[in-house]
Parts: C-alpha cells; sequence; structure tokens
C-alpha cells in the first residue's frame, strides 16, 4: 500500500505589545510534497489581499506572507493605555501534492507569495483589496478576482479566469492544446497573448468595446437566441450577438466575454 504523506501546518500571529511597535508580520513556510517531482495543485481564497504565485526548480512549496495591518490610533481611557491586538493567522494543509491554504476567520489583509514547482495546477481566488499575479506556472489554472487584476506570464496549461472590475492580462508560453478556456470580465479588458501556432475556435463578445486581433482569423458572426414565454404569457426573444472564428484550423473552444472593455488576442 503506497504510504500518503500527509502535512498541516496553522499559524496565529497575535501581537499584544504597545502601539507602534510593529505595522506588518512577515512569515515564511516551506511545505514538503509527499510525491516530489509530480503534478502538483495549490487552492487558495483571500477576502483580503493579494496572491502572487512563482514557479521555481524546487519540489517544495514556499509559503510567504505580509499583512497590511494599518497602524490603529492610540486611545486612553482613564490613564489606561490601549493595546493593539494585530492578530492574523492562516493554514496550511498539504495531502498528496495537494496544497490548501486558508486564510483565518478575522479576515486581516495578508498578501501571499507562493513559490510552486513549474508543474502545478492552480485554484485562486480574491474578492478585495488585491490583485493576482502568476508567473511561469503550468497546469491547468481557475482564476478569479472580484475588485482587482489578473496578471499571468509566461504560464502553460489551460486557464478559465474571471474578474469583475478589473483587467486580464495572460502571456502563453505553452497551451494544452485540447482544453477548452474562457476568459470573462464585466468592467475591464481581456488582453491574452498566444503562441503562433496555436488552433482554436473563438467566441468573443463586448458590448462597449472591440475585438482585436493579429491573427488570421476565418471570421463569422453568429447570434444566441434565447426563446421564452413568462408566467403572464409574454413571448420574449432574445438575440446575442458574438463574434466568432477559427485560428489556425480551428480547435477547443475559447471564450472571450465583456461589458465595458476590449478584447486583445495576440500572437507570440
Amino acid at each position: 500500500m503506497k504510504k500518503t504523506i500527509h502535512t498541516f501546518v496553522y499559524m496565529l500571529f497575535v501581537m499584544m505589545l504597545p502601539l507602534g511597535l510593529f505595522s506588518q508580520t512577515d512569515q515564511k513556510l516551506n511545505i514538503p510534497l509527499s510525491n516530489p517531482g509530480s503534478k502538483g495543485y495549490l487552492k487558495i481564497g483571500l477576502l483580503y489581499g493579494s496572491i502572487t504565485v512563482n514557479a521555481h526548480s524546487g519540489n517544495d512549496v514556499i509559503v510567504e506572507t505580509k499583512s497590511r495591518a494599518k497602524k490603529p490610533a492610540e486611545t486612553t481611557v482613564n490613564g489606561l493605555k490601549k493595546i493593539s491586538n494585530s492578530s492574523g493567522g492562516f493554514s496550511v494543509e498539504e495531502d498528496n501534492n495537494k496544497v490548501t491554504i486558508k486564510s483565518g476567520p478575522n479576515n486581516k489583509k495578508m498578501d501571499f507569495t507562493i513559490t510552486v514547482p513549474k508543474n502545478f495546477s492552480l485554484k485562486l481566488s480574491a474578492v478585495n483589496d488585491g490583485n493576482i499575479w502568476v508567473n511561469g506556472v503550468s497546469g491547468d489554472m481557475e482564476i478569479s478576482n472580484t475588485n482587482g487584476a489578473i496578471t499571468l506570464e509566461d504560464i502553460g496549461g489551460s486557464v478559465i479566469a474571471d474578474a469583475l472590475n478589473r483587467d486580464i492580462i495572460v502571456t502563453f508560453d505553452s497551451v494544452d492544446y485540447d482544453a477548452p478556456m474562457a476568459f470573462t470580465s464585466l468592467n475591464g479588458n481581456l488582453d491574452v497573448t498566444f503562441p503562433s501556432d496555436y488552433k482554436a475556435d473563438v467566441k468573443a463578445r463586448t458590448e462597449n468595446g472591440n475585438v482585436y486581433t493579429d491573427f488570421e482569423m476565418n471570421q463569422r458572426t453568429s447570434a444566441d437566441v434565447d426563446q421564452k414565454r413568462n408566467s403572464k404569457g409574454v413571448y420574449k426573444v432574445t438575440v446575442d450577438k458574438w463574434i466568432s472564428g477559427e485560428i489556425n484550423g480551428g480547435g477547443p473552444e475559447i471564450l472571450f466575454k465583456t461589458l465595458n472593455g476590449n478584447v486583445i488576442i495576440r500572437k507570440k
């Protein structure tokens, strides 16, 4: 029977010192993988803070944090000085090359920089006051950011990414040629660069912007028609127009959709 190595690390930072002595907390952890050299998976979701993921040639996962706690105002009551409580925490769990990071329940602003082996799949999400960067990683990626940008540089594999209020910028060094992908935003540009020999069926739509590409695309216009009758008997037909076409003869479907922004499909 194959032995599974399971590592669990929990860090809780509590500062009960006079005001102004510390403005941030830094931590660095090395997380060994159960199966060094094999594919891995990283999952992290933050309510407040940024996420940076870099690739390296090592076999461990390195987790570094930096808090962004603001210095609280000094107050006194009946001659008693207030003691700061800038506690923050997170947990890291590794099981069979799957690394899961969870921030503490107090939702302090904390930025994470995580270094992983190159062959790693990612599921990253952020909500407030933070961006997501990925550099040099190759794997299946699911990236979501509500109020920040997504920037993926020199990556490989496949991507499903959505950013509600900022841009998505992606540069592929290599691509999973069999995987469908999707890039969506409400208020941002979608700017994605693929290898020049990439083959795909492109489907793109923007309400208040334009679609640009330097690929030779066999372009066509298509429409999704939704027909339905509501409970009051009113019949309604909705037509959504898309720009679609083939790149290098076609392949898996790549979807681009934004409301207020441009769609830019570049050739590397």
